[in-house]
C-alpha cells in the first residue's frame, strides 16, 4: 500500500511541476540585474533612475514596467539587456525649482520612453515635468555616458 501511494505522489508531483517547467521554458523576459550585481556583463547597459535635475524638472523615477511587463527593480537602477526596450514606471515630483503654472492642471500617465540600449553605456531616466505644459510631461534619457 506504502509504495502505491508513493508512486501516486510521485506522479502527482511532476504532474503539478509541468506548468511550471513550461513556463519557465518560455519565458522571454528582458534580462534586468541590480546595479551592484557582481557580474561583469559586456552586452548589458546600466540605467540609472535614482538622480534627476531639479533644476531642468526632471524628476527620479520608479520603474514598475519593462517592456510592457511589470518588474521589480531597484530604485537605484539596473542592468539591461543590449536593444530596444521601453520603461515606464512613476516619479515623485519636486516642485521646489519647477512650480506648476498651467491653468489646464492635466496629471496623468505617460507614455512608454522607448529606448535603444548600447552595451556598455550607462543611461539617465527621469520624468521631464515642464511647470507651464502637464499635458506635454513625459519620460526621458536626460543623459548617456558611453563607455570608451
Amino acid at each position: 500500500m506504502h509504495r502505491f501511494l508513493k508512486k501516486l505522489l510521485a506522479g502527482a508531483l511532476v504532474l503539478s511541476a509541468l506548468p511550471v517547467f513550461a513556463q519557465m521554458a518560455g519565458n522571454d523576459q528582458t534580462l534586468v540585474l541590480p546595479l551592484s550585481s557582481e557580474l561583469t556583463v559586456n552586452d548589458m547597459a546600466r540605467v540609472v533612475t535614482s538622480k534627476g535635475r531639479p533644476t531642468d524638472c526632471i524628476a527620479p523615477l520608479a520603474v514598475k514596467k519593462i517592456d510592457g511587463e511589470k518588474r521589480i527593480v531597484s530604485a537605484q537602477g539596473f542592468l539591461i539587456e543590449a536593444g530596444v526596450h521601453t520603461v515606464n514606471g512613476m516619479a515623485i515630483l519636486d516642485l521646489t525649482n519647477c512650480p506648476i503654472t498651467d491653468n489646464k492642471l492635466h496629471i496623468g500617465s505617460v507614455a512608454d520612453l522607448e529606448v535603444e540600449f548600447e552595451p556598455g553605456a550607462t543611461y539617465y531616466i527621469g520624468y521631464l515635468h515642464e511647470p507651464a505644459a502637464t499635458g506635454e510631461w513625459k519620460l526621458v534619457v536626460w543623459h548617456i555616458e558611453k563607455s570608451p
